[in-house]
């Protein structure tokens, strides 16, 4: 790895950290328990030190490109470069900004599903902008190194959750006893046989769409299948991204039979008509996919509905905050209040208007309370993401 690298992953990591406790120190009391969430402050990621890391990664790219022009060693490597024959070979500066250009798209697109705020969103485009691509050693896509840096960063905000989910429990079992503890957990159990048939809805539309996605695979394999064997990984992700609505389609009656049909259709196939019998280890491969989608799925948002939900005073909402899906329902059903005077949320959380307007529906209807979702700050999980794709040179492990 060429030298100056070194030097600009040190950089990138400091950055980052300025922007972790920008995004974190606001909500520490909350976090250690000295305030309650309706008083806590909501960290925001300054945009002045976004736009100086923006200069400096302009400047960065103006001295790559000096060094280069004087014989220095700052080509990306031979992961980026294709070399002659197999291909003409990519441009470092090209290479550059393709993977900067899909790191800020997936960001936008994450900021628009609502699954982080477009502070994180501008963050993870100039983290993936300006940490080395020599960083990325080990990665699923060569025109977009920085996946791997998503990844990681997804990884370890699963167990900063992990752990918070552990503490918590720990917290409560030493609080309220073993018999209150027990009860909650046969609460929880009677909720899940409740939703058996919805899991079982679910596991068979994922069955469908994984096996379809077989099906594409297969009778593409010169064109699309290529492209689709490459980025199961990535099908994965998005399919967690869109679970929600993937989850409402799932309950009609039409995606249903559909489905059935599709996996009626491979199962004749792979028991009859695939004379390598690999057909039959897809559809076991297949389930596996869609179980671990849906298992996963279903527990992160039971956790979500759990610990994210938190009822504060309706005096004390205002901007920024982001209601809780039960409160965007029981809204949404005053149809010409929330299309007046609310209208569209934006991932960000309520504006000042919004905040008012509820507030004072909320008066006049004597409501005492609102939940609100507790938002959690994303900037630390993508330092400690920054930090595993430097130390485990991309990818912390292989799907």
């Amino acid at each position: 790895m060429p030298p100056l690298d070194y030097i600009l992953m040190g950089v990138v990591v400091l950055l980052a950290g300025l922007a972790a406790r920008e995004d974190l120190a606001p909500m520490l009391p909350y976090l250690l328990g000295k305030t309650s969430y309706a008083q806590a402050a909501h960290g925001r990621i300054p945009n002045r030190l976004l736009f100086v890391w923006l200069l400096f990664g302009f400047a960065v790219i103006a001295l790559a490109y000096a060094w280069t022009s004087a014989g220095g060693a700052y080509l990306a490597p031979g992961w980026i470069e294709t070399p002659p024959p197999d291909g003409p070979g990519m441009d470092f500066h090209g290479a550059l900004f393709i993977n900067a250009g899909l790191a800020f798209g997936l960001g936008v697109t994450l900021w628009l599903l609502g699954l982080w705020a477009a502070g994180d969103a501008k963050l993870y485009a100039l983290i993936g902008f300006t940490l080395p691509l020599s960083t990325y050693q080990n990665n699923y896509l060569d025109y977009f190194p920085s996946f791997a840096l998503f990844i990681n960063t997804f990884i370890a905000m699963f167990f900063m959750l992990l752990l918070e989910f552990l503490a918590k429990t720990v917290l409560f079992a030493h609080s309220a006893g073993s018999a209150s503890l027990g009860e909650k957990v046969k609460e929880l159990l009677k909720k899940g046989w409740a939703q058996r048939f919805l899991v079982l809805k679910l596991v068979l539309f994922f069955l469908a769409l994984f096996t379809l996605i077989r099906i594409m695979r297969h009778g593409l394999r010169e064109g699309l299948g290529q492209f689709m064997e490459i980025n199961k990984t990535i099908i994965y992700v998005i399919l967690f991204m869109i679970f929600r609505p993937l989850m409402r389609l799932a309950q009609h009656t039409w995606a249903m039979v559909l489905g059935a049909a599709i996996l009626g259709g491979y199962a004749v196939y792979a028991f009859f008509f695939d004379p390598t019998g690999q057909a039959k280890w897809e559809f076991i491969n297949i389930g596996w996919l869609a179980v671990s989608i849906i298992l996963f799925r279903v527990a992160y948002d039971a956790y979500l509905k759990a610990t994210d939900e938190v009822p504060i005073a309706a005096g004390a909402l205002r901007r920024g905050m982001i209601l809780a899906d039960s409160e965007i329902t029981k809204f949404k059903e005053r149809r010409q209040f929330y299309t007046q005077k609310v209208g569209t949320i934006a991932p960000d959380g309520l504006s000042e208007e919004q905040a008012e307007a509820i507030r004072g529906w909320l008066v006049e209807n004597e409501a005492e309370t609102v939940a609100v979702a507790r938002t959690i700050p994303f900037a630390p999980a993508l330092l400690l993401g920054t930090l595993l794709t430097i130390i485990f040179k991309g990818l912390v492990f292989v799907f």
